[in-house]
């Protein structure tokens, strides 16, 4: 699919996925792509997800209900997409696996995607130290930033990780969202760059490109943000559609 080759996806990838605007949205549409192009297609996530409908999902194991490794097996040869979770822990939100049993199942699905971070919801976000939870048999990190922040309050209800983006970006809290600070959330070198494995390659998903002025802003974006990353892309998880920037 035109996602799948701009992102560069493709059979055996295990793609972590981290930063905030969007990454469960862009899972499921990766994976739709990827099952419609005849791969099997694993679903997890090393952090926490919301219940979602089956008809998104595949079908949904939970580990601490049972050995779901057969099961999960016929699920990926029959149906060509499930979804992994470790544990409920309320009736609309299922806890992840540990990154390890990710790595231990990379050979039951032709693609992995795995949520490797949380955001609350928000549009922007720099990582603390223990984030994201990103497996070692991640071949592509791949970094989300939504558009829509632009032009926002440097505030809680648009930014997760407020203070740290604040300090990558020089800024005072309450200011406006600039390009020069979701620049800095993503690119600070002690960041997301540098929590992909050795081998793995990091790429950054500017979200939300749904009208030409945001379109005009991930293009310079863009440019700023190679290096550190590989290559940044560009273009929205709900319309299905992505672009290759640089």
């Amino acid at each position: 699919s035109p996602l799948l080759a701009a992102l560069g996806i493709g059979r055996g990838d295990v793609v972590a996925l981290a930063g905030a605007g969007g990454k469960t949205t862009l899972a499921y549409r990766l994976a739709a792509d990827a099952r419609a192009a005849g791969l099997r297609v694993l679903v997890t996530t090393t952090t926490h997800m919301g219940e979602l409908p089956e008809a998104t999902t595949g079908r949904v194991f939970i580990e601490a209900e049972g050995d779901a490794r057969p099961a999960l097996r016929e699920a990926l040869a029959c149906d060509g997409l499930a979804t992994l979770l470790g544990r409920r822990v309320r009736p609309d939100k299922l806890e992840g696996v540990d990154p390890e049993r990710v790595d231990a199942l990379a050979g039951c699905a032709d693609l992995i995607l795995v949520e490797a971070d949380g955001a609350r919801g928000r549009s922007l976000k720099t990582p603390a130290g223990h984030e994201p939870v990103v497996p070692r048999s991640s071949t592509l990190l791949l970094v989300l930033a939504a558009l829509d922040v632009l032009g926002q309050p440097l505030g809680e209800d648009h930014v997760h990780r407020l203070d740290l983006v604040a300090a990558a970006a020089g800024r005072a809290v309450g200011g406006r969202v600039d390009e020069d600070v979701v620049v800095a959330a993503l690119g600070e070198a002690s960041g997301y760059p540098s929590r992909a494995p050795a081998r793995a390659r990091s790429a950054a998903f500017l979200n939300k490109a749904e009208d030409e002025t945001a379109l005009a802003a991930a293009a310079r974006i863009a440019r700023r943000l190679v290096p550190p990353y590989d290559f940044v892309a560009t273009g929205s998880a709900r319309e299905g559609w992505a672009r290759a920037l640089s």
